[in-house]
């Protein structure tokens, strides 16, 4: 099967339907705005150039996804208050059984039961509705909101940049020097970050916020290798040690002094190796940018982990509290996290969009296809449920200014021919994976634990 983005050109023709006109002729039939905003970037960034729409149009459109937002956010707080009903209900179910007599009897063990079960599962569905109305919904509709600046100040960019290139001023743009990555100077003093990084992951492990790490020779050789290829070709100055942790959220985080972590989830989630490439890429730009050393002038490491374990109780999403809190932790490492506002540490956007540049830069450099990042950013816009890519686009958030650079920086860059798409290693890493979660999820079946819990039924969580 065909690459997403190969497939773009015929899927941005076959929009614009033929449809026959009043006198016999025929006319593309536009699609609306509603249709443009659900659609992949890479389709957007081939169609825009040939959209009409005013800005009266634009605007009331801005307008009604506002409302739409709204709406879902309103929808989803009143399921979380039904939720949150039954919840009592079988909670007041608990206090009557307990009033019928000191001891239980057969038939009250299992009722009692079934109600530890039934509220287990009303708790964990209500964390996911938080979850989706605080953090899935405004991402969802931020990234709408990015697609329509797309539509509609896309084709004077493409304009800009045509312009700039056909002047011979394309190497006058910042880090415009793609010929010297490794030579130029990005992030000087990355060998200061060294002890900075071994002391976050420290501390980390000290308050039990980092998930186990995946013990297999195989799967860590692999991700060693191809993060190794980007670094080679990047102006990270520092060694690089790349650790695979055992956790379902979609997501990688990078530490100051050239340290990498990748959750099982990312690998799971991408379909081809250039998407993985992406974002390890990404990741790598804010080692060699010192991004992270940036960030802990202006917040302490101490400080992050105690912010992040106030925050952790209010939103992990699974069953484990130290998972929830390394999750909290992440975004102020600028890795792929949840809760802590860049904001409220004192860092703009622009790392993010620094990042961004620098990592598509990074991944061609090394021979893959820059726009793998991309369409994993398309694959987790449009995941449904909001829950599991909400802590991916915590950090890496649908700005329309960080969509416009990295389509800006895959334009600038000189031609280069056969560049990586997919490889069989990547798909043998996948198999791999997937024996070993199962291998995994089998043995700690088998561990003992001092947690009593009731054995329920596991229900997929609701839509």
């Amino acid at each position: 099967m065909k690459p997403a983005w190969r497939r773009i050109t015929a899927a941005a023709l076959s929009i614009l339907l033929i449809w026959p006109k009043a006198d016999g002729g025929f006319r593309p039939a536009m699609p609306t705005l509603t249709e443009l905003v659900n659609k992949p970037y890479l389709e957007l960034l081939e169609l825009a150039p040939a959209l009409k729409f005013s800005s009266k149009e634009v605007e009331n459109f801005r307008q009604q996804l506002e409302k739409e937002k709204e709406r879902e956010e309103k929808r989803l707080e009143q399921a979380e208050q039904q939720l949150k009903k039954q919840a009592e209900q079988a909670r007041q179910q608990l206090r009557e059984l307990n009033k019928r007599a000191s001891r239980d009897s057969e038939e009250m063990t299992l009722q009692r039961r079934k109600l530890h079960c039934q509220i287990l599962q009303l708790e964990s569905e209500m964390r996911q509705k938080k979850t989706e109305r605080e953090q899935g919904v405004p991402v969802a509709y931020e990234n709408k909101r990015a697609k329509l600046d797309l539509i509609e100040q896309w084709p004077a960019k493409k304009r800009e940049i045509e312009q700039v290139l056909a002047s011979g001023r394309a190497r006058e743009r910042r880090y415009g020097d793609v010929e010297d990555i490794g030579i130029r100077k990005v992030g000087e003093g990355q060998e200061k970050d060294i002890k900075l990084g071994e002391d976050a992951i420290r501390e980390m492990k000290a308050y039990g916020l980092v998930p186990p790490e995946v013990e297999d020779k195989e799967l860590k050789a692999y991700l060693q290798q191809l993060a190794d290829s980007i670094a080679a070709n990047s102006d990270l100055k520092v060694p690089l040690r790349v650790t695979l942790l055992a956790s379902e959220e979609i997501n990688a985080f990078a530490l100051p002094g050239g340290f990498l972590f990748i959750n099982t989830g990312l690998i799971e989630k991408a379909e081809i190796e250039s998407e993985l490439a992406g974002v390890i890429a990404h990741e790598l730009a804010h080692i060699a940018a010192r991004h992270g050393a940036r960030l802990m002038k202006r917040a302490t490491i101490a400080n992050i982990i105690y912010q992040a374990a106030q925050l952790a109780a209010v939103i992990f999403t699974g069953g484990a509290l130290g998972v929830g809190a390394y999750y909290a932790l992440q975004y102020g490492f600028f890795g792929l996290g949840m809760v802590l506002n860049l904001a409220l540490l004192g860092v703009s956007r622009d790392y993010e969009t620094e990042a961004d540049q620098l990592g598509v830069q990074y991944a061609w450099r090394a021979g893959y296809d820059p726009k793998g990042f991309i369409t994993f950013f398309d694959k987790m816009a449009s995941e449904k449920g909001y829950v599991k890519s909400a802590s991916f686009f915590r950090t890496h958030p649908p700005f329309f200014e960080r969509i416009v650079s990295t389509f800006s920086e895959i334009a600038y860059l000189p031609e280069k021919r056969g560049l990586k798409v997919d490889s069989s290693e990547f798909h043998q890493a996948k198999e791999r994976l997937r024996k070993v979660i199962e291998e995994n999820q089998q043995e700690r079946k088998k561990r003992p634990t001092l947690r009593r819990m009731p054995e329920c039924e596991e229900k997929s969580p609701q839509p």
